[in-house]
């Protein structure tokens, strides 16, 4: 199993990406809401994978956190989602507004991807309630993560180192919540 690769990102679609690591070059296939993520050409990358492997293809699926990569694979645990669904579904909406979605239960937004019935987003919200709940950060909505995000974006850093540095600062002092001053300060020792 590949876990991450990290690399150049040579090529950028809304649905795919080319990362080349040591001279090869994979395809990657991304959630179409994740896309704006991404760095821009010719930057580094690191990006969490999930292999699929069938007899007839080999599909890489890939994500910039690994919060969003153990989603995907809660996704497709079950027995009615594959990974082409699964992708649909974080296509549609980023994957904190899909566990929100399975959180409150709101079976409309679910069945909104095409495949996804009434018995699915039921089984969705049955099975992934307790994960979603547990495993969803509420940062990216908040107000002092997002000052953060544009303090460190000033400074030339990339979304995802941002994201990340910021991620690690809080989950060192969860006091910082409430005080941009110390998050940028804390978070400049993780970029």
């Amino acid at each position: 199993m590949i876990y991450y690769l990290e690399g150049t990102l040579k090529e950028k679609n809304p649905s795919w990406i080319i990362l080349e690591a040591n001279g090869v070059g994979y395809q990657i296939n991304i959630p179409f809401s994740l896309f704006e993520y991404f760095p821009s050409r010719g930057e580094k990358v690191k990006v969490y994978t999930y292999l699929r492997m069938k007899d007839d293809a080999v599909a890489l699926y890939g994500f910039l956190t690994t919060e969003d990569r153990e989603f995907f694979l809660h996704l497709i645990s079950l027995s009615s989602i594959g990974p082409r669904s699964a992708l649909r579904m974080l296509s549609r909406t980023t994957p904190l507004q899909l566990k929100q979605a399975i959180i409150e239960k709101n079976l409309a937004q679910l069945t909104q991807t095409p495949g996804i019935g009434k018995k699915t987003a039921q089984r969705l919200v049955l099975e992934l309630e307790d994960i979603a709940g547990e495993k969803i950060p509420l940062l990216r909505e908040d107000k002092v993560y997002q000052d953060g995000l544009a303090a460190l974006a000033s400074l030339g850093y990339t979304r995802n180192r941002a994201e990340e540095a910021i991620r690690k600062a809080m989950e060192k002092n969860s006091g910082l919540k409430n005080d941009l001053a110390g998050l940028i300060k804390e978070a400049l020792r993780y970029v």
